[in-house]
């Protein structure tokens, strides 16, 4: 795909869409926009929607109603232009057991309209991008399951999609194969292809994530930047680490009292972290009476809340289906 080409809007945008399976609502109208060029994660607990989403933006299932638009071709009024700017990745995909790897590229390939010269160019790019070119001759049968999941990716990224969609690409794969993904995902985003994915290995997304959606029960409760959400989400609930020159038996007390008023409670090797509900007067406030305790604290700092946490959140809140 030329560059001209890439330099079209290369953006996601899902108005409305609820998906129904008979009496069950699956998802209720959710609406997002993503930027062509920003890595999206779609979170929440299992069952709250994301692979039935996943589905109807890679036109796999039919939409109860609602909009999706895919680098500004309509999913649904035009499925078969979307595909050809798409490419789905779900989890655990199936390859065929008697082909060779480099043999199921060239495959792919060509069901892209790839021949020739520029088939075998695409399909060493692949394997090279996904670190399997010393594999290319094993049969499908042969890798191990991050070994599929890589390859698998490789044929995703054959036609050069604006759109990836990625339901747990990580699945399997050992921290070196993480390591990669994530570079691979970064260098496709980096090209202006919108990126969607979930994943289970919620502190990676954290770092790979420009922004993100949470799903619970089938509605989306929030979605924008990473840190916005993050601080959306976290209101009410900060949590404070405050690190001792020593024992932490008086300063736990003291954070039990009604002087201290800091619940949720857990104690480290030499740091204590416990919950603070407050606004950031408060949070001054509360620094200055520890000091004035003299309960032999040497540094204070907020934590941010995490990805892992707005997930478990949501869980505790009944997202789960």
């Amino acid at each position: 795909m030329s560059e001209e080409h890439r330099s079209f809007d290369t953006g996601v945008s899902v108005r409305n869409l609820r998906v129904d399976y008979g009496r069950r609502i699956a998802l209720h109208g959710i609406s997002f926009e993503v930027p062509g060029g920003e890595i999206f994660g779609l979170l929440g607990p299992n069952g709250a929607g994301k692979t039935t989403a996943f589905r109807a933006m890679s036109t796999l299932q039919e939409p109860t109603h609602g909009e999706i638009h895919l680098a500004g071709r309509n999913a649904r009024k035009d499925p078969d232009a979307a595909r050809a700017i798409l490419a789905y990745m779900p989890d655990l995909a199936p390859l065929p057991q008697d082909l060779r790897a480099e043999e199921y590229l060239r495959f792919v390939a060509e069901c892209f309209g790839l021949w020739g010269k520029e088939r075998d160019q695409r399909v060493e790019a692949g394997l090279e991008q996904v670190d399997l070119r010393e594999r290319r001759r094993d049969f499908c049968r042969q890798l191990s399951l991050g070994m599929r999941q890589r390859l698998v990716l490789a044929s995703c990224l054959l036609h050069r999609p604006l759109v990836l969609i990625l339901d747990e690409p990580a699945s399997g794969m050992d921290p070196f194969a993480r390591a990669a993904l994530r570079d691979a995902l970064r260098a496709q985003a980096a090209q202006g292809t919108t990126v969607i994915l979930s994943s289970h290995v919620l502190s990676e997304l954290q770092d790979l994530c420009t922004s993100v959606g949470l799903l619970q029960g089938g509605r989306l409760v929030d979605a924008g930047p990473l840190r916005e959400v993050i601080h959306r989400q976290g209101v009410g609930r900060r949590r404070l680490r405050l690190r001792t020159s020593g024992p932490a038996e008086a300063l736990l007390g003291w954070l039990a009292s009604p002087e201290g008023g800091a619940p949720g409670v857990r104690v480290g090797q030499d740091e204590v972290d416990c919950q603070f509900a407050a606004n950031d007067g408060e949070q001054a406030a509360f620094f200055q009476r520890v000091g004035a305790a003299g309960l032999g604290v040497v540094a204070m700092r907020e934590i941010e809340s995490s990805i892992e946490e707005m997930v478990l959140g949501l869980h505790e809140a009944g997202g789960s289906r």
